[in-house]
């Protein structure tokens, strides 16, 4: 009889349970799942045991006792549990008490592995349930979870020599395999309890405990076949099949029933005929045969003529016409193709018309459907990400059959159907996308079959599939064009016709297939410049973005070919156009529509793509130098106007990046003063992050130039903009939270790094160092775990300047009047997870933040960190440990960097243990 605390304790649970699934309200379902977490155990066994509890209750509690053990109550749970479990499989047991008495078995079996003085428990166990038709299946349950939970590495192990796993689980395989033997033998047994036979069974062989030779010697083995033949119990039989076979994969140990296995399987293969309309037997019959492929291979391999018939049962199954069934035999494809040996064509000859046989088939299935047939948008995509894996199988018959063989072979299928009256435009693509699928495998030297593609792609019908199709080959077999370029010219426009088709899917096709061609066969395009401006200059108003950005990066790779002042030429030709049309934007007298506005962002990032191949020219002519400030000009007309647009923010952005990689210094001094200025201005205006990048970047560049001496006034210019950026962020956070605006904060905080890297004198000096470091710690709230591990990057580099006699003077007094939200956040974070590479630099924060306050006040910011942090998160002995062991250091004075590693990587491992409790906890509540 429960007390009435105990009443009031269930009833609690209970309401936090009713929060925890049916409370809309996100923060009460965490203050219910914190609350769960902590409760006694006492109350989830009175729920438990209770016949009116409701089943999350009951399921819960079940869970729960299966992942926090109390060790000195367990005989009296044991028998509580055992108590609990027979009424669970009575026909009149509430719905959802299977799952209920899964857990319970779970729990049972972890009790018993966790208690020695437990003993005789899996003939106890048949003794109390084995003898009842009603009960049985609690007995098979448990033996399941028995053998699970002696896998399971998380259970708590007992000292060495003292625990019994061996004896309870080992010890007991042969009278587990007696009592389902006599099961399965008994009269009137019933398909849910010989169900269950085999899934208990497959929990002993998965677990490695059934030694295969008994379960062979015993009616079990037979009893697996025979299941086959019931519908009923037909999955349950072909799963644990499939066990066996894997657990007598080592051959050697095991040659005796493997000699047995393997003839009952392809005894099984006239049922692929049999049963050809029933998907779901099919799919059984697959999984054996390729299990018995891929674990038997050594057999195969040793005894490849005996073997075909299992290989030809295979075959057929990636001939079946459902395609949820191929896929599982790809593997096994894979294995054999490296087995094959390929000197001894005797013997292995068979399998070459099986590797020819398969090529055709998988072509078979890359058919898209008839133009007739009706597909959803998602199974289109299934499907063609389907092919690309079938492509895979294909590569694995060129491994055999070598890639000349195997591409004939697709070449053959076009021209035959081709020679059709009316062919079917499927009949031609499939065996053209098997030529892109095996490109990978063909040498670019070959001169056997691939000139006979190259030259039967001008005959082809003008279908937009057929097409997509053929430049998608042209774009695969580039390398080879690249030393075969004598058709280059015909390839070159037969791409380019693409452009013309009024389909979106063969306009990306040939964008792509003009990437792969310019950077693959730059030094021959270079004469073809003039007909690719041509081009690009009649098309690119026709074409999508996407696919003038591919354009726009293929003719740059023939650009970057050619000697620097060439390139320099060619790279104005292309580009001038382009530039001409942002200025007519930006110097237009009336404001812009927004539709000219989004063309002026597509043009940027056209002119993006050429830089971004590019990079750069070396050298650089000098007669460019000037270049620099007149496209400046152009981009600084635009932001005086549009600043404020996002999109044209964001492209000028990576325009002046590039430009920066691109220009050397000399070219860029110039434009220096006039960028930060727009820089600084711009971000007070709009708060965006592309304008704090572009000012880290500029401090980058101009690093070395600055520590130069005589360069005082460009230092000065720089840490001046550094200064700006860092106020007009100041202001922004007076009204917008750190993580709202998460992407300015990254960027300042690698603004922040790039000056303390490239002009750390100045930068330390500058009245804006204490703001900076401000910006940096509300950084770290930032949700990205990239911008997290920058600001401890950085705080550890202001760190490392402090141990510097020349920066100490202004570094340290920064650390002591940061020195609470300091420890505040590095503690938070070392609990709660910061990233392993974040970690490494925490100590050396710490001991910064250590040698820059006395002692009482560390440890009173460290306690006053701590008290923040919940107890789920870190239990108070460990907090307690924490403030001893760094009170201990600093009495002894300054601590070193060595002895608060030592105590942080203590901390750490204590959040660990205890964030590993509360994920077994949430563990519980989440399988309800």
């Amino acid at each position: 009889m429960a007390t009435p605390q105990q009443d009031q304790a269930t009833a609690t649970v209970l309401q936090a349970l009713q929060a925890l699934y049916h409370d809309p309200d996100s923060n009460a379902k965490k203050r219910a799942n914190e609350w769960l977490e902590e409760f006694q155990h006492s109350t989830c066994h009175t729920i438990l045991v209770s016949p009116d509890a409701p089943l999350e209750g009951r399921l819960f509690s079940a869970q729960t006792l299966r992942s926090k053990l109390p060790r000195d109550a367990l005989p009296s749970l044991r028998d509580s549990l055992l108590n609990a479990l027979g009424p669970l499989a009575l026909p009149t047991a509430p719905a959802g008490s299977k799952a209920v008495l899964t857990q319970l078995c779970l729990a049972l079996a972890d009790l018993a592995l966790q208690m020695p003085e437990w003993t005789n428990v899996v003939q106890g166990m048949i003794e109390q349930f084995g003898k009842e038709p009603g009960t049985v299946v609690v007995l098979l349950r448990f033996l399941g979870s028995l053998a699970e939970e002696s896998l399971n590495t998380r259970l708590p192990r007992l000292p060495e020599g003292t625990d019994n796993y061996d004896e309870l689980v080992s010890g007991s395989a042969e009278a587990v395999i007696n009592v389902l033997s006599m099961y399965i033998q008994a009269e009137g047994l019933t398909t849910q309890i010989q169900s269950s036979i085999f899934e208990t069974m497959r929990s002993w062989l998965r677990a490695g405990e059934f030694p295969t030779s008994a379960v062979a010697q015993s009616p079990l083995y037979p009893a697996m076949f025979a299941a086959l033949e019931s519908d009923q119990l037909f999955d349950a039989a072909v799963d644990v099949i499939c066990d066996l076979i894997h657990e007598t994969q080592e051959i050697h140990d095991n040659m005796p029933l493997v000699q047995e296995i393997i003839p009952r399987l392809i005894a099984l293969g006239p049922k692929l005929e049999q049963y050809h309309d029933d998907a779901d037997r099919i799919r059984g019959y697959c999984r054996m045969f390729c299990e018995a492929g891929e674990c038997y291979q050594d057999i195969i391999k040793s005894h490849p003529r005996e073997s075909l018939p299992l290989v030809e049962a295979i075959l057929k199954c990636t001939a079946y016409e459902d395609l949820d069934i191929v896929p599982i035999t790809f593997q096994f494809w894979w294995i054999l193709s490296g087995m094959v040996d390929k000197s001894s064509d005797e013997t292995w000859g068979p399998y070459y018309e099986i590797f020819a046989k398969l090529q055709t088939i998988i072509i078979g299935h890359l058919h898209f459907p008839g133009d007739n047939e009706q597909q959803t948008a998602q199974e289109r995509d299934e499907f063609r990400s389907f092919r690309h894996r079938m492509g895979d199988t294909l590569k694995d018959c060129c491994k055999v059959l070598g890639a000349p063989t195997c591409l004939r072979r697709s070449y053959d299928m076009v021209v035959e159907a081709m020679a059709k009256p009316n062919p079917s435009w499927q009949e031609i693509e499939a065996p053209l996308f098997s030529m892109r699928s095996m490109g990978a495998e063909v040498d670019p030297d070959d001169d056997e079959v691939v000139p006979h593609i190259m030259e039967m792609l001008p005959k082809l019908p003008d279908h937009p599939r057929i097409r997509y199709a053929a430049i998608l080959v042209i774009s695969r077999y580039t390398q080879w064009i690249d030393r075969h370029p004598q058709n280059l010219e015909f390839q070159l426009q037969y791409i380019s016709a693409g452009f013309d088709m009024a389909d979106d899917e063969v306009s990306a096709a040939a964008a792509q297939a003009m990437k792969f061609m310019c950077q693959d066969c730059n030094q021959h395009l270079v004469p073809y410049l003039p007909q690719l401006h041509q081009f690009v200059t009649t098309v690119a108003d026709k074409l999508d973005q996407a696919d003038i950005l591919e354009v726009c990066e293929a003719i740059a790779y023939v650009v970057s070919s050619l000697p620097s002042t060439e390139a320099a030429q060619a790279l104005q030709q292309f580009t001038q156009p382009l530039i001409e049309k942002v200025q007519t934007v930006a110097n237009a007298p009336g404001e812009a529509s927004k539709q000219d506005l989004q063309k002026t962002a597509d043009t940027l990032e056209q002119l993006d793509a050429y830089l971004q191949v590019v990079r750069t020219l070396d050298p650089v002519p000098e007669s460019c130098y000037p270049t620099a400030a007149t496209l400046y000009s152009v981009f600084d007309a635009l932001l005086a106007r549009y600043a404020k647009l996002y999109y044209i923010s964001e492209r000028v952005g990576s325009i002046l990046r590039r430009g920066l990689a691109f220009f050397p210094v000399a070219a860029l001094q110039p434009v220096v003063q006039p960028v930060l200025d727009r820089m600084a201005s711009s971000f007070a205006e709009t708060g965006y992050a592309s304008y704090i990048w572009i000012t880290g970047k500029v401090a980058q560049k101009f690093g070395d130039v600055v520590r130069s001496p005589g360069n005082e006034a460009l230092a000065a210019l720089l840490i001046a903009a550094f200064e700006n950026v860092t106020a007009s962020l100041t202001k922004l956070l007076q009204v917008k939270d750190a993580a709202i605006i998460a992407d300015v904060m990254d960027d300042y905080v690698h603004c922040f790094m790039a000056y303390l890297a490239s002009m750390p004198q100045q930068t330390l000096a500058s009245p804006a160092l204490s703001q900076a470091v401000s910006h940096t710690l509300a950084a770290l709230q930032c949700p990205a775990p990239e911008t997290v591990l920058v600001c401890l990057d950085t705080l550890a580099m202001l760190a490392q300047d402090m141990n510097q006699p020349q920066y100490a003077a202004s570094v340290q007094p920064v650390f002591a009047q940061f020195a609470k939200p300091i420890f505040t956040q590095m503690l938070s974070g070392v609990v709660s997870g910061f990233r392993e590479d974040g970690i490494e630099q925490v100590p050396v924060i710490f001991q910064a933040v250590l040698s820059s306050v006395p002692p009482a006040e560390s440890t009173q910011y460290a306690g006053e960190a701590l008290n923040l942090i919940p107890g789920h998160n870190l239990p108070q002995q460990e907090k307690a440990k924490y403030l001893e062991e760094l009170n201990g250091y600093l009495a002894q004075g300054s601590p070193s960097l060595e002895k608060v590693k030592q105590i942080t990587v203590n901390l750490l491992r204590a959040a660990r243990r205890a964030r590993e409790r509360a994920r077994q906890s949430r563990k519980s509540l989440g399988g309800v």
